[in-house]
């Protein structure tokens, strides 16, 4: 099952600051035969040719006109054709309709949707190049005529294209939808189709920015000093426990490029950057870490509450199994400084947990490949939030709690592939919020995907 979803910005790519009430591009065409002779050679897998014209093949004319529309209810009894204010005339029309649609199910689980059609004449409905509706025959309006459904992400953007067909007499155009499989011998419980899920252009278009090698990895890590620690550690059993107080503490290889490092299994890093005290002033602390081996323990913490300016940055490796990481980023609260971590682990059964928090911007990097990984994620206080995850491949099963809170602007981009996937993502503020997943999910019970937008 792959599962793939994009813009959801408030919208919710399902939810939504990006779902607006928009419109369907569409265009009518005179016809001078009836069906079936409109849908071939006219049509290919029921996308309108544009070699069909008015000499080659003679079955369509010219088009009669374009423009949209905010509806796909339409009775116009024995009367003209009128899209959008428009007069179309009242018999032998064609119409193609096309856009984008939006999943209306609950946003990020995959769902089906009823489709039921009131249509005199013919009406063929195709979503995502799937065929939903064909009906395409010349009748009196009934409810239903036809139905249909499709299987979709709630909160996705679909391309749909409709195309409909008037011979003559009554005239009807009536789409609706529900999320059960409803009696189609009666109109109780299907709904219109609403506005708000239309589009003229595709939707599923995130603002999760940043990248161009991820801003040279967030300007190399801010620039380094050469005062520090710098460690290589051989062996098994260690336990290593660090204290920095004050500015620019590192601990690091002799530069970004060449981290501290540390080979061997059962070892315990206990590293705090920040005041140990309750008073002076702190900020602009790195860590850099190569790690080689299995069962690590590692407890890395950078900034306090007290006179923390905040401006700390982390870049951990990890070639190993069985680790327990907690990465934690924070300020006093007051300061507007920027946190930058990344972490990359070939590993797996890892249980991570990582925080940035206060104010400032805050930009976060994770890869993880293998599985059985636990993630929790705490992005919150003011400031731009930005994160980056790739997580696992091959048959692993993958926990991850994504949270963003604050009142700056929230963006994640995450990639999934594994096996019994628990996904939750919350973004909750009052600016901007917009998330792209592309999961991956191996298991026939499917994964469980859940995410959360609001103010």
């Amino acid at each position: 099952m792959k599962l793939a979803f994009f813009k959801i910005s408030s919208i919710l790519f399902l939810l939504c600051s990006s779902a607006y009430a928009g419109s369907l591009n569409y265009e009518v065409f005179a016809i001078s035969h009836y069906a079936p002779y409109v849908e071939s050679p006219c049509f290919n897998n029921y996308t309108y040719l544009s070699t069909c014209n008015n000499s080659s093949p003679s079955y369509v004319g010219l088009s009669q006109g374009t423009g949209t529309t905010d509806s796909l209810n339409y009775n116009w009894n024995s009367g003209n054709i009128v899209l959008h204010n428009n007069n179309y005339g009242a018999n032998q029309r064609m119409v193609v309709i096309t856009g984008y649609w939006q999943h209306p199910g609950t946003t990020g689980q995959t769902s089906t949707v009823y489709f039921a059609g009131r249509n005199d004449d013919g009406l063929i409905v195709n979503i995502n190049n799937t065929k939903v509706i064909s009906d395409w025959a010349q009748q009196g309006p009934t409810y239903w005529n036809s139905s249909g459904s499709f299987s979709g992400v709630g909160g996705q953007w679909y391309p749909i294209q409709i195309n409909w067909y008037e011979w003559g007499g009554s005239a009807n155009m009536d789409i609706h939808y529900s999320l059960s499989n409803l009696s189609l011998n009666s109109t109780s419980g299907w709904l219109d189709m609403p506005n708000s899920g239309f589009a003229t252009t595709d939707q599923n278009t995130v603002n999760v920015t940043i990248t161009s090698s991820q801003t040279t990895a967030v300007n190399t890590a801010k620039g380094t000093s050469d005062s520090g620690i710098k460690m290589n550690v051989q062996g098994n059993n260690n336990t290593i426990n660090i204290e920095q107080a004050g500015n620019d503490n590192f601990v690091v290889g002799s530069d970004w490029s060449s981290d501290s490092q540390i080979t061997g299994n059962d070892n315990t890093l206990n590293i705090d950057q920040g005041n140990v005290t309750t008073s002076g002033s702190s900020g602009r602390n790195g860590i850099g870490l190569d790690i080689t081996g299995n069962t690590n323990t590692l407890n890395l913490s950078q900034g306090d509450y007290a006179t923390d300016v905040g401006d700390h940055r982390m870049l951990i490796d990890i070639d190993g199994s069985t680790n327990t990481l907690t990465l934690q980023q924070r300020n006093d609260g007051t300061t507007s400084s920027e946190h930058f971590m990344s972490v990359d682990l070939d590993s797996s059964s890892n249980v991570i947990t990582m925080q940035q928090l206060n104010d400032g911007d805050k930009f976060l990097f994770v890869d993880i490949d293998n599985g059985n990984n636990t993630v929790d994620i705490n992005q919150s206080g003011t400031g731009e939030h930005y994160l980056d995850l790739t997580l696992g491949t091959g048959s692993y099963a993958h926990d991850v709690d994504i949270s963003q809170t604050g009142t700056g602007n929230h963006a994640a981009r995450v990639d999934l592939d594994g096996y019994s996937t628990d996904f939750d993502l919350s973004q909750q503020g009052s600016t901007d919020q917009d998330y792209s997943i592309d999961m991956t999910c191996g298991t026939q019970a499917g994964c469980t995907l859940s995410t959360t937008q609001g103010n």
